[in-house]
């Protein structure tokens, strides 16, 4: 793709640059297969570029690299083969054989990364953000099938992080944020060609911060980039050395901050310095006493930039999650800055932790929140449901009744744990969440143990039961506890030969218990 700026005279250059490439290497354009696409000129300028060269004319808007070349604000017509390519990614995926964790999986690497490659160019319309996250949370819980019904908990709380309850998915709206914000990062940073050429017709004199908020120059795009200003301005910061990067009154040089800011209109009158004017211009500002103190105290700055004057490129710096300001922009830090945060609950550490199986923790997570399709939960959707218990015809199922309160499922929890948990073993639910969660003298390997068998047993017994529900023969506690103690050896000696020194010692506290 080659830019020109609409006249005969610049496509005239551009393809002698071409002859003389066909001239040095053979390789010649090929005039029938190229095409020209007009914007911002008159009707008489492209006919008369038309009559001389012999392009094939395009209508805008037009793809590049699978993105719409847009000159007016996005619509749905144009955002909408993102849309139908996630759609086409969701059927081809087989959701007999996904789990829970296996859609969520592809969610986080496919359809999001899809969305990412737009964002790093495009600010979606909200309408857009909404209809991805509506298919992603239809897939994940009930697969290509896409029913929106079927949902266990709002994609709002899917979308937090792992220790506020969530899946550790970023909302689009906040990734949308963070990819304007590193476009303003790059035009105060970089020096491209595209950098060059928003100073050049965009910014044209003074900087990104003095433009209006109602400008009606360049895309829609570009306005839409201006608004996340304020927001960029507490995270960049310059280091400045010889001051002609740094913005005297807009950007954060001196220890007290944005000047303009702090002083507002009068600072430029009080101070004598122009509003325009980098911080290398105020070499020549002649020190003076002021009623103010804050005069004074920026007055001081200057004498401090004159003392300590080098003449090197002045240092662009971006603040990370911790407070420090860095070289470079960090995305996932930014995001950590921006995001919305939720209160912390306790139970994560017993879900998410190192070595875990993934279907075995979401099934638990879902348990957790307490959203599994138990018979007190079928009863508050419909009236007339059996809600007893189908492994003890207890007449109300309920979430604590089947993890481990009723008989077939305590006598597989007893059989696997009595041995490990010892004095402080107990089958019921909220006292055993609160004993992984507290702090018990567990060691790390008997903590491993048990975290890994809460989620293995209640995955299965939520897995039998659901075979129960369907028809299939009951299967006995000794074969299901059979299976549990062949899971967790299995899971013990693929770490131990992966070199997992953490559980070294884990097969030993096992067979000593069994």
């Amino acid at each position: 793709m080659v830019f020109a700026d609409g006249r005969k005279k610049s496509v005239e250059g551009i393809l002698d640059v071409f002859n003389e490439f066909d001239r040095m290497s053979g390789l010649k354009i090929s005039m029938e297969k190229s095409v020209l696409f007009v914007a911002g000129t008159s009707v008489e300028k492209k006919e008369e570029i038309l009559e001389q060269f012999q392009f094939t004319t395009g209508d805008l808007p037009v793809r590049y690299l699978c993105l719409p070349l847009l000159t007016k604000n996005m619509t749905i017509n144009d955002y909408l083969p993102l849309i139908e390519k996630i759609r086409k990614k969701i059927s081809t995926w087989t959701g007999r054989f996904l789990t829970y964790a296996g859609r969520l999986q592809l969610i986080n690497s496919v359809i999001m990364s899809l969305t990412n490659f737009w964002m790093a160019a495009f600010r979606l319309p909200s309408s857009c953000i909404k209809e991805i996250e509506r298919l992603c949370s239809a897939f994940l819980w009930s697969g290509p099938d896409l029913n929106g019904r079927k949902a266990k908990i709002a994609w709002s709380d899917v979308c937090r992080a792992k220790s506020e309850g969530g899946l550790g998915l970023r909302p689009l709206k906040e990734v949308n944020m963070v990819s304007c914000l590193k476009l303003i990062w790059r035009i105060l940073s970089a020096n491209s060609l595209w950098v060059n050429w928003v100073k050049v017709y965009l910014i044209r004199k003074g900087s990104i911060w003095m433009i209006k908020d109602n400008t009606q120059a360049g895309s829609w795009m570009w306005r839409k980039v201006l608004k996340y200003r304020e927001i960029a301005k507490s995270f960049y910061r310059v280091e400045v050395r010889s001051g002609e990067k740094a913005y005297f009154w807009f950007e954060v040089w001196s220890s007290l901050g944005c000047l303009k800011d702090i002083l507002r209109e009068r600072g430029c009158i009080g101070i004598g310095i122009l509003i325009d004017a980098t911080v290398a211009d105020s070499r020549r500002h002649r020190r003076r006493h002021h009623r103010d103190l804050m005069l004074n105290k920026v007055e001081e700055e200057i004498e401090k930039y004159k003392l300590n004057l080098v003449y090197e490129e002045d240092i662009s710096l971006w603040r990370n999650g911790n407070g420090k300001y860095k070289r470079k922009f960090s995305t996932r830090e930014t995001w950590i800055c921006i995001r919305e945060r939720h209160l912390e609950c306790n139970w994560h550490k017993a879900i998410w932790f190192k070595n875990a199986t993934p279907k075995f923790s979401f099934i638990t997570w879902i348990a957790m929140h307490g959203r599994l399709s138990t018979g007190d939960r079928m009863r508050s959707w419909y009236d007339n449901v059996d809600a007893s218990c189908v492994l003890c015809q207890e007449p109300l199922e309920t979430r604590n009744h089947l993890f481990f309160e009723y008989s077939y499922s305590e006598q597989i929890w007893r059989e696997l744990m009595r041995g490990v948990m010892q004095n402080q073993y107990t089958s019921e639910w909220d006292k055993l969440i609160d004993l992984l969660t507290g702090s018990y003298s567990w060691s790390k390997i008997q903590l491993f143990i048990i975290k890994y068998m809460l989620q293995s047993t209640v995955y299965a017994i939520w897995r039998e039961r659901n075979r129960r529900k369907h028809g299939e023969t009951p299967r006995p506690t000794a074969l299901l506890t059979k299976q549990l103690d062949k899971n967790i050896r299995n899971r013990i000696t693929i770490q131990q030969r992966k070199g997992d020194k953490e559980l070294a010692g884990a097969m030993a506290v096992w067979f000593g218990t069994r």
